[in-house]
């Protein structure tokens, strides 16, 4: 098994934050799509219609693919590949941070950047690439 020298992996505290914002992202998405499917006209108004059903069934297939590698990769350990996936849910937050604000909706945004910040966060801190204080890292060429 080939480890990470000690000065290139990923701390406790940071795998603990990831797996935290990792978890309140399948809770929270989760929770928006299967309600989605359960009651579209809840998120949208004619939600009764062919429409937006057929777009709730859509986003709930995605959302399940993409929740179950979340939760995948957090029960694998795989934290680097785990963050590379946040940081991919934290583009896409922040795409629907600019929709909520092209739309003046104040709730559809600032959630959305909340999480963002959350997701790249957690990102940065899982891809730990800090070497310690006072240490050259080799070049690897």
């Amino acid at each position: 098994m080939i480890r990470h020298p000690n000065d290139m992996a990923t701390s406790l505290n940071a795998r603990r934050f990831g797996g935290l914002v990792a978890l309140l992202t399948v809770v929270t998405s989760g929770y928006f799509a299967v309600s989605g499917l359960v009651d579209p006209g809840g998120l949208v108004p004619g939600g009764d219609q062919a429409a937006p059903r057929t777009y709730a069934a859509y986003l709930a297939a995605r959302s399940l693919v993409l929740l179950g590698a979340m939760v995948w990769l957090l029960a694998l350990r795989a934290w680097r590949s785990l963050g590379l996936l946040l940081a991919l849910n934290g583009a896409v937050q922040i795409g629907d941070a600019t929709i909520g604000a092209a739309h003046h909706q104040v709730p559809q945004t600032i959630g959305p950047l909340v999480f963002a910040a959350a997701l790249l966060i957690a990102a940065w801190l899982l891809a730990g690439r800090n070497p310690a204080p006072g240490r050259i890292r080799p070049n690897p060429l």
